[in-house]
């Protein structure tokens, strides 16, 4: 599946942390309140992936949780789940469920194959930038903080952009798989394989330096931290400084690859036919879109004259 439109990991504040007692008694709220639903909808394809998004959309990750695939929930349990991702809380995420409220979908032909299928949905979303004025900037501890007339205020606003259908919405194409579980589907998301990040140098900019990596590519999970070693040899008779970028692809992944600490962020200076060792550390956030199975991270070395 390619990454779901969760515009709350780029749009939206920063994550809220939950306590794993709190986390329990959510969850066990949100599903005695969808029984009925779960028994009504979820044995369609459509109506689950209709639910799923608008549960992501609105931050509401323990009902998102609830409907990811068994398989994935033995990857990661809904603490962690909803720790690295951010969730809403209060008052705030009453708003955002009212926006999902507006979230369409239209599924395209399904492709079944035995207890699973692949569904192509084109789908409508509230652009949360957008409605952000009429909701304090997505601003939860303002949110939160609201008397109960302010609170109505502002939902009576979103009915009314609701009714009249003046909210501005965002339009993509996205891919979903389902499991069959019992007689409901699940969305499958494929935790297991975790993410991909291929290695490579770029030494096209100097050719005063041999370079070997550790490893060509690492598969880690979203929340991990990996290491990378960089051996660098100097193969001129002269001192060499060289300066070691770091470019991650797709360009608008890089914000999800942090530094954790690293070696070679300033200009290295090696000297002459000496060999040096540099290590770098690096955290692949939690946050990094449902979907994305593969970042690129190239070592651009320029030597400087």
């Amino acid at each position: 599946m390619s990454a779901s439109p969760e515009l709350h990991d780029r749009t939206m504040n920063k994550p809220l942390l939950f306590f794993p007692a709190l986390l329990a008694l959510f969850f066990a709220a949100a599903g005695n309140a969808h029984a009925a639903e779960r028994a009504a909808n979820f044995q369609e394809p459509a109506q689950v992936i209709q639910a799923y998004l608008r549960a992501t959309y609105a931050r509401d990750l323990v009902e998102a949780y609830r409907l990811i695939s068994a398989a994935d929930r033995k990857v990661r349990d809904v603490n962690r789940y909803v720790q690295q991702r951010g969730g809403f809380s209060g008052f705030t995420l009453e708003v955002a469920r009212k926006l999902s409220e507006s979230v369409e979908i239209e599924p395209q032909p399904q492709k079944a194959s035995g207890d699973r299928v692949q569904v192509a949905v084109r789908y409508r979303v509230p652009d949360p930038k957008r409605i952000a004025p009429t909701v304090l900037n997505w601003d939860p501890y303002r949110l939160n903080s609201l008397d109960a007339a302010e609170r109505r205020q502002i939902l009576d606003a979103l009915e009314r952009k609701q009714q009249n259908r003046s909210l501005e919405m965002n339009e993509g194409e996205e891919r979903f798989e389902l499991v069959k579980e019992a007689n409901e589907w699940r969305v499958f998301l494929n935790w297991e394989a975790g993410v991909k990040i291929p290695l490579r140098l770029d030494l096209s900019k100097t050719s005063d330096l041999a370079v070997s990596l550790s490893k060509q590519e690492v598969i880690i999970q979203p929340g991990e931290v990996f290491e990378i070693l960089l051996k660098i040899r100097n193969k001129t008779k002269q001192e060499v400084t060289a300066r070691i970028g770091h470019l991650v692809e797709p360009n608008d992944s890089a914000d999800y690859l942090d530094f954790v600490q690293c070696g070679f962020l300033v200009p290295v200076t090696i000297h002459p036919g000496a060999e040096q060792d540099y290590s770098g550390s690096y955290l692949l956030r939690g946050s990094l879109p449902e979907g994305m199975r593969q970042l690129n991270l190239t070592y651009d070395f320029r030597t400087l004259q």
